[in-house]
């Protein structure tokens, strides 16, 4: 599959889609939108410490949405000959529902400015034989240079395609794509000693960037791996938290960012509801949204809804400056119209969210953050429970260190509580160095002061 391959099809696709939009359209059906996503993808996968398995997988699924006199029927499908019965089955379900709700409407169309093609044509000459090399390379990284890191698991894919969307509004919006991407999931084993599980992946627009990529992530996680083996019990200390860049989501900024979504603002379930234009975090903190940044894997000119897509303000010094809408959200909160933040794909009802986060970077090095006089915790990763209405979380640090005196040593059997909310106040210093998660979001190390760390001491 090519990239001439891939838009022959989207050409006829769009055709079609049209076509069965104003079928519908004639036999009363006045409030149609069809969101297609194509894939097609080579994969080769690894399985204790092996090669495991080569495939090639192609897939097509249409999420469907009809409204009608304010309810709402939705279908998925991966059969395009059946398409237009999927529409009648999502009209019907609209027809039964009896709790209509006016605000539900497709959005009107708009200009989209920011047009993206993805797709690097060297791709092309790849295939399954270059997945393998890849593969191989990794297992000989692994056998080395990280003999006692057990690989559970790995997948490295070839991957292209296309999202389409069309509705009776008259939004039509496509967008090709294309890139090389490589996981790996394992742990370090020594005898009968086992550390954590860890995990890392990469992806790149092409070969030379996607290998650049991989190595490093690779490298880095065969480091945790071993740091997470030899890990030892602690006594518990109130202090300082390192969090590294691919930490800082999982830990607390996930669960701010959940609570700027319009459908937890209407809900009552944001704690965040009200604070526009107020702190409410560190003034060190700043964030934004932007999805039209070319340069950055998973950019886009439109939202699930085909809405144009534009660079957005969420923290500036710590002050709210926006939440998240879709079309219906925006009505509901007495807005003219989304703010282009419908999420989702094929296979769900538009959501509300961000698409490419940016936090701005601050002014310490990283290294000073491994210096620093008494204790800190450097936070991997953290198992355990959150909340997202309240912003409380705990659970137990998983490949974390204790940074004392210059040194780092790998703990285990350490818990820790606090609340996202509290925590955006908490930071005490930003790096100017980050890392490109995802190849899509800046994000530096945070160090953040005031947590209760609870540990253990050998007998």
């Amino acid at each position: 599959m090519d990239r001439n391959s891939i838009e022959i099809r989207l050409n006829d696709q769009k055709d079609l889609l049209s076509n069965l939009v104003k079928k519908a359209k004639t036999n009363g059906i006045d409030q149609v939108e069809i969101y297609s996503s194509y894939g097609y993808s080579e994969d080769v996968s690894l399985e204790k410490n092996d090669l495991n398995n080569c495939t090639a997988t192609e897939e097509n699924m249409f999420g469907i949405r009809v409204i009608h006199e304010g309810n709402q029927g939705f279908i998925i499908s991966n059969h395009i000959p059946s398409l237009y019965q999927s529409i009648e089955e999502a009209y019907s379900l609209a027809k039964s529902q009896s709790t209509p709700d006016f605000d539900l409407g497709l959005p009107e169309p708009e200009s989209i400015q920011n047009h993206f093609n993805q797709y690097d044509d060297s791709l092309d000459t790849m295939g399954i034989e270059d997945l393998v090399g890849s593969a191989k390379e990794a297992l000989g990284w692994r056998n080395d240079l990280y003999s006692k890191v057990n690989i559970d698991s790995g997948d490295f894919s070839l991957s292209k395609g296309y999202k389409l969307i069309v509705s009776s509004k008259g939004v039509m919006a496509h967008e090709l794509g294309a890139e090389l991407s490589a996981s790996v999931m394992g742990m370090g084993v020594d005898g009968d000693l086992v550390g954590s599980f860890d995990y890392d992946s990469a992806s790149g627009f092409d070969k030379s960037q996607f290998q650049t990529l991989w190595k490093k992530a690779f490298m880095n996680f065969g480091d945790k791996c071993m740091g997470a083996l030899y890990a030892k019990p602690i006594s518990g200390f109130k202090g300082k938290v390192l969090l590294p860049p691919d930490a800082v989501f999982s830990f607390f900024l996930g669960l701010f960012i959940g609570s700027l979504n319009g459908t937890s603002l209407r809900k009552g379930k944001s704690k965040m509801a009200g604070k526009l234009g107020k702190k409410v975090a560190s003034s060190l903190l700043s964030i934004w949204d932007d999805p039209t940044n070319k340069s950055l894997m998973g950019s886009t000119g439109f939202d699930r809804e085909g809405l144009p897509t534009t660079k957005k303000s969420v923290l500036t010094e710590g002050v709210l400056n926006t939440y998240f809408y879709n079309t219906y959200e925006a009505k509901k909160a007495g807005l003219p119209k989304s703010n282009g933040s419908a999420s989702g794909g094929a296979q769900s009802l538009p959501g509300c969210g961000p698409k490419q986060l940016q936090i701005a970077p601050g002014t310490s090095t990283k290294d000073e953050f491994f210096k620093l006089p008494g204790k800190t915790l450097f936070v991997n990763r953290i198992s355990g429970t959150k909340d997202g209405a309240s912003g409380d979380f705990s659970g137990v640090i998983k490949g974390g260190y204790l940074l004392e005196n210059g040194e780092k040593v790998p703990v285990r059997e350490v818990q820790i509580v606090g609340n996202a909310f509290e925590a955006l106040n908490q930071i005490e210093a930003i790096s100017k160095e980050g890392e490109l998660l995802g190849e899509s979001s800046f994000v530096p190390y945070m160090l953040l002061d005031g947590f209760t760390i609870t540990g253990v001491t050998e007998d």
